[in-house]
């Protein structure tokens, strides 16, 4: 249902996808509009088939007579059970060859490209748009899924039913993303300075960003509530049971509601929101139907579990996790392997991160909330439960997800716990493992990021300056002023200098700028010009020295520039960027 990876995969694809496109205009529709149908007709017919396979086994086990040999009938099963076990393998695949084609649209047909060059929409808000080929193919593979789950699974889905459910579910998962994309896309837009401090400091967007999701991570229960269909639990006496529950276990929840899904076959109940006040408990009305009121009660007690160990803030501590350690594995590959390749090193490794490190915290998180259930109502409880979610679906009993243990692990584990309180020491041994896997891991990444996050910092201060600087220079601010921030930013300038060798050759650029910008001779230029010479002179390979003289039109480049600036009282970076332009050393953007 919830397609976070896919969605978060196809997003990663359609970033790293600017600027790539072979091929941007009207191919690019068309390459979606081909992809969408080829998952289409893909689908269908090897849904076509399945559905074949599994009407054949039915009638072959419906016309097995009485007194045909005893092997006939289980060996028909076994058919039926291994073609079970198949359907999510072959749904996987369909996810692969939607990724596979969406990569196709972006990387060869441009999408992304198309996008913002052709349909004009700005940074930031662009996420929807970007993944609507992902989309569409995701929607097209649904016409296959609803004819596998009708007639293989017995679903009572109703079509629109179906596609309603599949779009909400998939807008539950991007709707945070987007709505931290326009948070930042907004601030962008109405705090002007911001933008001078993002083009100042690597680390700051990333910062702000998780700062929002932070934020809205508080709020999102809200919009969760407004598209998942349905509304609050009757008044009755389960509703009063299960606000005791809560009261007595001095657990507060804002609201209890029943999601209307439509079908007999979705099961299932959730809970969201980290502050009380946004605290809602989902329950499906499938549950609602197959479960009784003491049943249902054990099902609350395993979601209130969740709010009692704190789960829901570990997952944000996770969320914030996941950045950390991108940013350090990336650190740390880019010292290690210098090249292009280490961000799709660091991408694989924060997949594994996940995978592994939170996929095992969060299945002991739900043995977690098994146990809290089973020692706040009953061990047998709570087991019942599971064994009448399972009895409809034998393969769902033994399906391990990433994020659950298999139902049958559940009740064994909550019926040896209570025969031998004891391995509850165990259990949460091996929870507390997890956690400080989690915890190690992030602060090893940390470390990694300390000595870039202070040569950030020193370096954002000294061209936010300079940015400060120019932008003065043109409003004719008072010389008094002008002045305070031309010795702040040379100041800074020079402690961006001791940082290393690199940082010390930019800040005798910025330094030359100062310099005539407030007419002065650009005795850094000469300095900078002169060491780039040297070096051009000692150069080891044509590549070297090809870059020298780049640098050294770079300078020319920028020479005209400040020269310009001055005469007509413009922004440097503004003559700067138009000359860059003009001598072919950047291309127009």
């Amino acid at each position: 249902m919830f397609n976070i990876v896919g969605i978060l995969l196809a997003l990663m694809l359609a970033q790293l996808g600017h600027g790539s496109g072979m091929l941007v205009g009207w191919e690019s529709v068309a390459a979606a509009v081909g992809a969408t149908l080829a998952v289409l007709a893909f689908h269908y017919s090897v849904a076509s088939h399945l559905i074949e396979r599994f009407q054949m086994i039915k009638l072959r086990l419906a016309a097995t007579p009485p007194d045909a040999p005893p092997e006939i009938r289980p060996q028909l099963y076994r058919e039926r059970e291994l073609l079970l076990r198949r359907l999510p393998l072959f749904r996987l695949g369909v996810d692969a060859l939607i990724m596979a084609l969406f990569a196709m649209v972006v990387f060869v047909f441009g999408w992304s490209d198309f996008v913002a060059r052709v349909w004009g929409v700005p940074l930031h808000l662009d996420l929807l748009p970007q993944l609507l080929p992902y989309f569409a193919m995701l929607a097209a593979s649904w016409v296959g899924q609803y004819r596998i789950e009708r007639r293989v699974r017995g679903s009572d889905w109703r079509p629109w039913r179906f596609v309603g459910f599949q779009a909400r579910a998939n807008l539950l998962t991007v709707m945070p993303i987007a709505l931290i994309y326009a948070a930042w896309w907004a601030l962008l837009t109405f705090v002007p300075m911001l933008e001078d401090l993002r083009s100042s400091f690597a680390f700051l967007e990333i910062a702000m960003q998780m700062a929002l999701v932070v934020v809205l991570s508080f709020f999102v229960p809200v919009a969760v509530r407004m598209i998942l269909p349905g509304g609050p639990l009757p008044e009755g006496r389960l509703r009063r049971r299960l606000e005791t529950y809560a009261r007595d276990h001095k657990l507060r929840v804002s609201q209890i509601l029943v999601w209307r899904t439509g079908s007999r076959m979705f099961a299932t109940a959730f809970v969201i929101g980290l502050l009380p006040p946004f605290r809602y408990v989902f329950i499906t009305d499938a549950l609602l139907k197959r479960l009784n009121e003491d049943e249902l009660v054990a099902v609350f007690a395993h979601e209130m579990g969740h709010v009692k160990h704190r789960h829901l803030w570990w997952l944000l501590g996770f969320i914030v996790s996941f950045t950390v350690v991108m940013l350090g594995v990336m650190q740390g590959l880019h010292l290690l392997l210098p090249g292009p390749n280490y961000e799709y090193l660091g991408m694989a490794a924060l997949v594994l991160y996940a995978y592994w490190v939170f996929g095992y915290v969060s299945r002991r998180f739900e043995r977690q909330a098994d146990d809290f259930a089973a020692r706040t109502t009953s061990p047998e409880l709570i087991s019942q439960v599971f064994l009448k979610l399972g009895m409809d679906n034998p393969v769902a009993m033994e399906k391990r997800g990433w994020r659950h243990f298999s139902l049958s692990q559940r009740v064994r584990e909550i019926m040896l716990a209570k025969a031998h309180p004891e391995v509850q020491k165990i259990f949460r041994a091996e929870l507390w493992r997890g956690l400080a896997a989690g915890i190690l891991v992030t602060l090893l990444a940390s470390v990694l990021l300390v000595q870039p996050v202070r040569e950030d910092v020193v370096s954002g201060l000294a061209t936010y300056s300079l940015t400060e600087f120019d932008r003065a220079r043109v409003s004719n601010v008072a010389p008094s002023r002008l002045q305070e921030l031309r010795e702040r930013t040379l100041k800074r300038t020079e402690a961006m200098g001791h940082l290393n060798e690199d940082y010390q050759v930019i800040s005798l650029w910025y330094a030359g700028v100062v310099e005539g910008l407030s007419g002065r001779d650009s005795d850094s230029l000469d300095q900078l010009a002169a060491l780039v010479k040297q070096r051009s002179t000692e150069a080891g390979s044509p590549a070297e020295r090809e870059a020298m003289e780049r640098e050294l039109r770079n300078l020319e480049a920028t020479r005209t520039a400040i020269a310009r600036a001055r005469i007509k009282g413009t922004s440097f970076f503004d003559e700067y960027d138009y000359e860059l332009v003009h001598r072919g050393l950047r291309t127009p953007d």
